[in-house]
This record gives C-alpha cells, sequence and structure tokens, in this order.
C-alpha cells in the first residue's frame, strides 16, 4: 500500500453485517471503511433504505477480501 492507494466499493449492505465484515476483515489485517449513507440521511432529513450502507477496501486488497465476504455469505 502506497500512498495513492485507492479505495474501493466492496460490499453494500444493512450496517450490522457490515460491521461483522469488518470485524472479519480487520482478523485478516485488511483495513476497510464504511460509509454509514442511512445515519448521513436520517441527520440530513432525508429518508435512506437500512440497507444501503457502504463498505470500501484498498483496491490491491480486493482478491484477499474477495475470499472473506464469500466465506461471509454463505455462513
Amino acid at each position: 500500500m502506497d500512498d495513492y492507494s485507492k479505495h474501493i466499493k466492496f460490499h453494500t449492505d444493512t450496517m450490522i453485517r457490515l460491521r461483522a465484515l469488518e470485524f472479519a476483515l480487520n482478523e485478516a489485517k485488511i483495513p476497510c471503511l464504511i460509509k454509514n449513507i442511512s445515519e448521513s440521511a436520517r441527520l440530513g432529513g432525508f429518508g435512506s433504505s437500512h440497507s444501503a450502507n457502504e463498505l470500501y477496501i484498498y483496491e490491491e486488497d480486493k482478491d484477499a477480501a474477495s475470499e472473506i465476504l464469500t466465506k461471509f455469505l454463505n455462513v
């Protein structure tokens, strides 16, 4: 990872499921970022789907994270 690493949108789901996926990624030492769109919409006075939250990872971690996501979704 360098100073020019790019985040990519990796998965969209509810906050509860994204937090569980975040935990699995952190255990594998894969940094991630969660964008809580539903909370941002609520604070802004707008409505939003609760499953519209997004998890981002670094582009170079995509292969390793995809294996974790596959296991996560099959549980």
